[in-house]
C-alpha cells in the first residue's frame, strides 16, 4: 500500500527512455529509435506515450519553442513492477525545416501518461543538417571562387537564405549571390538571386531566376559547377529577362510559395516550415517588434556570439 502511495507521487514509479542511435539527422531522414520503459515498485497503468519535436529559435535575447510535430507512440497498457518494454519509434522529418545552428535547434520531448500518478518526462536534442547533395552545390559555388558569409543561412520570415561572396570570379560584377533551396524527391530548386554592381558605383540591381538540378547533375561537382557557371553568366548578360520585381514565385507540389523579404518565393523552401509554425502575431512580433521587443527584453540582449543569425538582425 505505501509502495502504491509513493508511486503516484513519483517515488518508485515507472520511468520511460527514448533512445536514439545518433544525434544527427538530415532533411527528409527517417528518425528511428525506441522508447524504453521500466516499470517501478508497483504495477501502474499508463494511459498513453507520446512524442513531440521542438524547434527551439533563440533571437534578442529570448528563446521561443514552436511544435513541429505531435506523434502519438503507444495507447493505454499495464506496466508491471520491475518489467522491462520497449517500444520501436520512426518519424520521418519534413524536408523545409531549418538547419540546425547557434540560433536554431531541435528537441524531442517524450510524455508517458501514468494514470493517478506523475508523468514521466524525457527531453532528447538532435542535429538536423542538409542533404549530402546540398552539400555539393555549396562545394560548387566554392569551386567559382564563391565564400558563404558570416550572415549567411539566416532566417527572414519566409525561408533560410544562403548568401555568398565573390572572391575572384565575377568579383567586379557582383556584390553578392544569394539563394534559398526546395529540396525535392528528384533534385534540388534554387531560387537564385544576382545583386549586381552598378556601373557607376552606387546601389546596385537585384535580378531573380529559378533553377533546378538534378540528383544525376548534383552527383558531378564539375558539372554542377558548370550550370551554375553558365546560369550565372546568362543572367549578367541578359539582366532584362530576369527582373527581381517581375520574379513569379514557383507554386508547384503541395504548398504555397513563399514570399520573402525581395519579393519572391519557392514552395517547400528550407525553412518554409518554420514559417508556418510562426506564422500570425508571433511572427509579427519577431520579425517586427522593434522597440517593443527590446524593451521588454530589457534592451540589447548582447548576442551569445553563437552560429549564424538565422533571422538576420533587421534586414528584412
Amino acid at each position: 500500500m505505501f509502495k502504491k502511495f509513493m508511486a503516484k507521487l513519483g517515488v518508485g514509479s515507472a520511468v520511460i527512455d527514448f533512445v536514439l542511435p545518433k544525434q544527427e539527422y538530415v532533411l527528409g531522414e527517417r528518425v528511428e529509435g525506441e522508447f524504453r520503459v521500466k516499470g517501478g515498485a508497483v504495477d501502474q497503468e499508463i494511459n498513453k506515450v507520446s512524442l513531440d519535436l521542438n524547434l527551439k529559435i533563440h533571437l534578442k535575447g529570448k528563446e521561443f519553442t514552436q511544435l513541429v510535430a505531435s506523434i502519438p507512440v503507444h495507447s493505454s497498457f499495464i506496466i508491471r513492477a520491475g518489467e522491462r518494454k520497449v517500444i520501436p519509434f520512426t518519424y520521418e522529418l519534413p524536408f523545409d525545416l531549418l538547419i540546425s545552428g547557434g540560433t536554431v535547434a531541435y528537441f524531442f520531448s517524450t510524455r508517458m501518461d501514468i494514470a493517478g500518478g506523475v508523468d514521466d518526462l524525457d527531453k532528447d536534442f538532435i542535429q538536423i543538417v542538409p542533404p549530402a547533395r546540398f552539400n555539393q552545390l555549396v562545394q560548387a559555388l566554392g569551386m567559382l571562387g564563391f565564400r558563404e558569409k558570416m550572415d549567411s543561412r539566416k532566417f527572414d520570415g519566409y525561408s533560410q537564405e544562403f548568401a555568398f561572396s565573390p572572391t575572384n570570379y565575377l568579383r567586379d560584377q557582383l556584390n553578392e549571390l544569394e539563394f534559398i533551396a526546395a529540396i525535392e524527391e528528384t533534385g534540388i530548386r534554387l531560387l537564385l538571386e544576382l545583386d549586381l554592381r552598378s556601373a557607376f558605383g552606387f546601389g546596385e540591381r537585384e535580378l531573380k531566376r529559378e533553377v533546378f538540378f538534378m540528383n544525376e547533375e548534383l552527383d558531378d561537382m564539375e558539372k554542377t559547377s558548370s550550370k551554375m557557371k553558365s546560369v550565372i553568366e546568362e543572367m549578367i548578360r541578359n539582366p532584362q529577362d530576369y527582373p527581381a520585381s517581375k520574379y513569379t514565385p514557383y507554386q508547384g507540389g503541395v504548398q504555397s510559395g513563399h514570399r520573402g523579404r525581395h519579393g519572391g518565393g519557392l514552395a517547400g523552401a528550407m525553412g518554409g516550415f518554420a514559417a508556418g509554425m510562426l506564422g500570425g502575431m508571433l511572427l509579427d512580433d519577431l520579425l517586427f517588434g522593434g522597440d517593443e521587443m527590446e524593451a521588454a527584453d530589457g534592451g540589447d540582449d548582447g548576442d551569445d556570439g553563437g552560429g549564424f543569425d538565422f533571422f538576420g538582425g533587421d534586414d528584412f
